[in-house]
Formats: structure tokens, sequence, C-alpha cells
């Protein structure tokens, strides 16, 4: 063939990596964190479970379904999840132990799709599929497959799973989910669900109006209309949707139709920052754990791979004493590269959950990045003269370099004067517009 005629030839697992993977398998934990703790102790399995907040103020952030059998729920005090549950079984939070379990699931589904993408749910995950029957036969075959690769981590913890196999992310999970209340099979794992292209409607019309990726007050109010299932949202018209719940009513009506289609997208994995600090002795004062906090700051903003990128996402965690560990989790609104505003946030969050016990080291973590933060190189003279203290100007009456050409990006974008200079003309003058005059920036 000619060379305008030649065809690519396409390797199955890289096929699609570059636009995403339409086809998703989701692989999904409920009660990821309890699973865990079952897999570590299996003595807890068949005993109702919890795990409680971290702070002052101790209230259940995970319970299993025993435990939601006797009446305990999320959000409810301690103290009251006993009482309705005198068997409760409470497991210290350990958020170490749960991402480096989190970890070694990623690598595993990373080597057998490269199309991984997980989500803000610690035990859910979306695998893009495109092309993996060439490797692994049928979905469900391909299901099958993946299922005893992550046996090689604990068949206790795989028994739990719940696979959904449909078009696009949404749809994958919503089959996982639907797979919630099957039985088990002979195995003791649940079977997975798998949802074709040509039955995708007809699955999601069934679905409860919960499953929807929207705000749980837009749900309660579907629900208060009538609208119990997806069906229902499909048969409303799109005008009225969006006058009462705006873009997210547009955007559950494609969901619930099958029209919109969420890629698998792999994720490109920034290399983050770690810096750490190792105590002598346990500490237990915020005091002294911000000041070491501060100096973690201070020396991850000088690492060379995090120069030039301003901070989003940042992590900071400690081990406890007597055993168990403690973390958080942030990510800033404003990215920033600046350690008093970093130190700022982080203290907000400290405050709503602080280490429940001394702790016995500090680990800090940058593991998102913005875009370079270049507003301070407009005062930095060190591209030009040397500048006058308390000046944009230098010994020589010009402006910075980095300033014009800021100004004149501005003008360009906005095709107007954008920054202007306060002249001194009349400073004695009884009349105020003498004093001082506008005079436009111009490079």
């Amino acid at each position: 063939m000619g060379r305008h005629g030649a065809r690519r030839t396409q390797h199955p697992l890289t096929d699609g990596i570059g636009h995403g993977s339409r086809m998703a398998l989701c692989v999904w934990w409920p009660g990821f964190e309890l699973e865990l703790e079952r897999a570590r102790t299996p003595v807890l399995i068949g005993r109702p479970l919890s795990i409680p907040t971290m702070g002052n103020r101790r209230v259940i952030e995970l319970g299993c379904a025993f435990a939601g059998a006797s009446g305990v729920e999320s959000g409810m005090l301690v103290s009251q999840a006993i009482a309705l549950c005198p068997s409760l079984v409470l497991c210290e939070p350990d958020p170490d132990f749960y991402d480096a379990a989190r970890e070694r699931i990623l690598d595993v589904l990373r080597c057998w799709s490269p199309v991984v993408e997980a989500s803000a749910d610690r035990g859910r995950f979306f695998v893009g599929v495109d092309g993996l029957e060439r490797l692994y036969g049928s979905p469900e075959l391909q299901m099958e497959s993946l299922r005893a690769r992550l046996e090689t981590l604990s068949s206790r913890l795989v028994a739990g799973a719940r696979f959904g196999y449909a078009p696009g992310k949404f749809a994958a999970w919503v089959a996982a989910r639907s797979s919630n209340g099957a039985r088990p099979d002979r195995t003791g794992s649940v079977p997975p669900v798998y949802v074709p292209e040509s039955a995708l409607s007809s699955f999601l019309a069934r679905q409860p109006v919960d499953v929807l990726p929207v705000s749980p007050r837009m749900v309660l109010r579907l629900e208060r209309l009538g609208i119990k299932r997806l069906h229902r949202l499909t048969s409303m018209p799109e005008q009225a949707l969006v006058s009462q719940f705006g873009a997210d009513g547009r955007h559950a009506l494609a969901w619930a139709k099958g029209t919109r289609i969420d890629l698998v997208r792999p994720e490109m994995r920034a290399r983050p920052v770690l810096e750490s600090v190792d105590f002598p002795d346990p500490i237990g004062q915020l005091e002294l754990f911000y000041a070491a906090l501060d100096r973690l700051l201070v020396r991850a903003l000088k690492t060379s791979t995090r120069l030039g990128k301003s901070v989003r996402g940042v992590k900071i965690g400690a081990q406890l004493e007597d055993g168990g560990s403690w973390s958080i989790r942030a990510i800033a609104r404003d990215p920033t590269s600046q350690v008093d505003q970093l130190s700022a946030f982080l203290r907000s969050r400290i405050v709503l959950s602080p280490p429940p016990r001394a702790v016995e080291n500090l680990r800090l973590e940058f593991f998102r990045f913005g875009p370079a933060s270049t507003q301070t190189g407009l005062f930095d003279p060190r591209d030009g003269a040397p500048r006058v203290n308390g000046s944009l100007e230098t010994h020589d009456g010009e402006l910075l370099p980095a300033f014009n050409t800021a100004a004149r990006l501005l003008r360009l974008r906005l095709g107007c004067a954008a920054l202007y200079r306060v002249l001194e003309l009349q400073p004695a003058s009884r009349l105020p517009e003498r004093r001082h005059a506008l005079m436009e920036v111009a490079s």
C-alpha cells in the first residue's frame, strides 16, 4: 500500500489511551476500610464493625451491614451507636494502612490494563477495557481474569468486591452497585454484572435516582416529586429540569438516558514531594506539631521537583503513639507556593480533626500541583537593573521588564489600557485633580 493508504497497527494495550476508553469496568468494595479490617483480623468476620471519626467529637464514619441492622448510622455519636448495638466493634482509623492497600490494588489493575482511573472513594476503581477482548476474551472472561489477578493480594478481600462492566464510568458504577444485593455463588463471590451497549437504556431505566452523581439535596427533591426511578426522570422535559436544578438537571437527564458516556482516562501521576521528621519523644502539643509542620513546608517548597509550580493537594500524616496512624488529605481552592498560606490552610483542617494521641513522626506530601506562580516575578529584579527600594522602577527610571511584559499582555487580552502609573504633578495645589495624574503603562 502507498504511504497515504497505510493502515496503522494498534496494540491492544495502547489502543485508545490518548482519548480514554469507552467501555469501562468498575471494581468496587462496599465498606472498603471495613473489608480491609476483616482481611487483617479474620476474627472480626461476622461481627458488627464501625470506624469512628478522629477528633474530639467522635461519631460513626462508616458502619457495616450488621451494624446498620441494629440502627447504627453514619454521623451518629459513638455512645448512641454502642447503646443501639452493645456488641459493636470500633476499629481505630488507620488511613496509612488503607492508602497502602489502595496503592497495591492500583498496581495490580495497571498491570492488567494501562487505562486505570481511581475515584475519590477509596474502594472504587475504573478500568478501561477497549481492545482487551483480544487478550482476555469476552467481558465475562475479562472480569474472571481480573478477579484472579486481585486474588493474589487477598482472596478474602476479593470475595467482597463488586464488578460492573458497561459503556462509560457511570453505567459501570451502577452495574457494580446493582450487584450489591445479589446472592454469592458457590465460591462465595458475588457474580459480576455485564451491561452491553444494546441493553444500556433499559438497564438504567430500572435504577433508583440515588445512583446519580449529583448532590443529595437534588436526589431528595426528585424523590419528593415522586421520581423514584430513572425511567420517570427520562420522561421529564429537559427545560423543566434545567430550570429547577441548573446544569445538574441536564447532566442527570443525559446519564439517565444513557446518552452521556464518560470515558475512563488514564491518570498521569505526578511525582509527589515527600518530607518527614521523626521525634525523639512523642509530642502531643499542637504548638510543637505546628512548628514541625512549618519546617516540613519550608523544606518541601525548596525541593527541586517542586520549583516553578504551585501546590494544590497536600497530605499530612503521622504515626501515633501505641500504634495506629492519622492523616488529613486536603485540596486547596487556590494554588499557592507561600509557606504562610499553606500553613494557615492546613492548620484550619487540623483544628477540625486533630491527632487523637501523641505522634511519633510527621509526614508531609505534595501530591497535586497547579500552574507556575509568576506573580512574584513582576517585582523580581533578577532580569533587569537593581530596582529602587519600595518602587517598581529601576535606578534608570524604567519599570521592571517583567512588569512591562505583563502590562503588554493585559492590553492585548482586554483590548484597552489595564495598568496605570500615578504621576505627581502639583502636590501643593488646592485642586485635587491637579496634584496627581494617571498615565498608562506602555511597554
